[in-house]
């Protein structure tokens, strides 16, 4: 049976206000971005709140943590989907810090869910957690003919995803991980966030749709 996702859509809207506000006033983003250096704790948690990738990376952001979102919370439930969450966020904003990179966004809290995801049962939501990895993989590809052969590639996993083995999603989601940490992207350590948690949960029990 499926649930009503109320906390994918209080993050949405706690998210897509500012988002959206940003645009009209244009010293929301500034004062709310994360800054490393600069003493201000509470901007760890108010830069997941608006953008730094314009018009396009907001409607980006906005619609993977609905899709996303959606999913998590089918398959982990409420409370699972706050610990991927907030363990994508917590692992992305340390990064920040720790590369002394200033910005803002949701999409290291996104990373959390579709890490998680590389865990579900469902060849679909392994698909979207494979599909979201490669997508935060070309963020950092300078080359338009390997972002486009990394997207054609992604786009196989949710074409081809009742043939391809269960662990395709986590292994992609490892990889993209690895390599954006080691060239210093903070989505990198984001996903490994979200695979951390995923695991603790797993280990914690079966994994169902719905379940708690």
């Amino acid at each position: 049976m499926r649930r009503f996702p109320i906390v994918t859509l209080v993050v949405f809207l706690v998210t897509a206000v500012p988002s959206t506000l940003q645009f009209f006033l244009p010293g929301l983003e500034p004062a709310l971005m994360r800054v490393p250096g600069s003493g201000d704790w509470w901007r760890t948690f108010t830069s997941l709140v608006v953008q730094d990738g314009g018009v396009g990376g907001t409607v980006f952001n906005l619609a993977c943590l609905a899709v996303i979102g959606y999913f998590t919370e089918q398959t982990f439930g409420p409370w699972r989907w706050l610990l991927l969450y907030a363990g994508g966020a917590a692992a992305g904003q340390a990064a920040g810090y720790l590369f002394g990179d200033p910005g803002a966004g949701n999409s290291i809290a996104v990373c959390g869910l579709a890490a998680g995801l590389a865990y579900a049962s469902g060849s679909l939501e392994r698909s979207i957690a494979g599909f979201y990895a490669a997508a935060m993989l070309t963020t950092a590809l300078s080359s338009v003919v390997i972002m486009v052969v990394a997207c054609a590639a992604a786009f196989q996993l949710i074409v081809q995803r009742n043939r391809l083995p269960y662990w395709t999603g986590a292994a992609l989601a490892a990889a993209s991980g690895i390599f954006l940490t080691v060239i210093g992207n903070l989505h990198g350590p984001a996903l490994l966030g979200g695979l951390a948690v995923g695991a603790a949960i797993r280990r914690n029990g079966r994994l169902r749709r719905g379940e708690m």
